[in-house]
């Protein structure tokens, strides 16, 4: 199941950051990742919601800053 969403959660980086060539690893986070700034942030939230038909709470968002806490929230309420 992780690897489903990760392969999901992969495609949607890709396409809210323009980018097919990138690999989603559990490094990647919001410092380390120069076009996750605050309004990619939001187009990743809003895409990934989307997506997985799910909603995320404001505080969920803020304490989305990296891959696996992205994964780790998508699990739970996918």
């Amino acid at each position: 199941m992780n690897n489903d969403i990760r392969a999901r959660l992969e495609a949607v980086f890709r396409e809210v950051f323009d980018n097919d060539a990138l690999q989603l690893t559990d490094a990647i986070d919001r410092e380390s990742f120069e076009a996750w700034d605050s309004l990619g942030h939001i187009r990743l939230v809003s895409a990934v919601e989307e997506d997985f038909g799910i909603a995320f709470t404001l505080d969920e968002i803020e304490t989305m800053t990296s891959v696996p806490q992205i994964l780790a929230l998508v699990a739970v309420k996918s």
